[in-house]
């Protein structure tokens, strides 16, 4: 598993986790409890993130302008580059939500091109 934290302009927090391994899921529970999220939904989480139902998850919290994004192992690089973009766009959503930014043009697309450029730098490694 890896935990690749950055920062959207010192302003956004974003905590990714690629191929996430359950049995230290802990880890990442206590960083979306850190968002005000409750045990009984973060154990949704895990329930439906393991059972391999879903490929990805993302959280966002307004109030602690952070977001944490979980993979689960990708079935081909494709498929992983999918989930990223997918996931990039719900990252992109709260933070244009946030700074009430409009959702078309320019701001929304090179905000989606940098989380997708950032998300993407660690696959080397996986």
């Amino acid at each position: 598993m890896i935990k690749k934290i950055f920062n959207i302009d010192n302003k956004w927090k974003v905590i990714v986790y690629y191929n996430i391994d359950y049995n230290l899921f802990e880890y990442i529970a206590d960083d979306i409890r850190n968002l005000g999220v409750s045990d009984k939904s973060i154990y949704r989480i895990y329930k439906m993130m393991s059972s391999g139902r879903a490929k990805a998850v993302t959280i966002s919290s307004l109030v602690k302008k952070c977001s944490i994004v979980g993979f689960n192992h990708a079935k081909s690089d494709y498929d992983l580059i999918n989930s990223i973009a997918h996931e990039a766009v719900h990252v992109m959503e709260a933070i244009l939500n946030y700074y009430k930014v409009d959702i078309t043009g320019e701001p929304p697309a090179y905000t989606i091109g940098h989380l997708v450029q950032i998300m993407m730098q660690p696959l080397a490694l996986i």
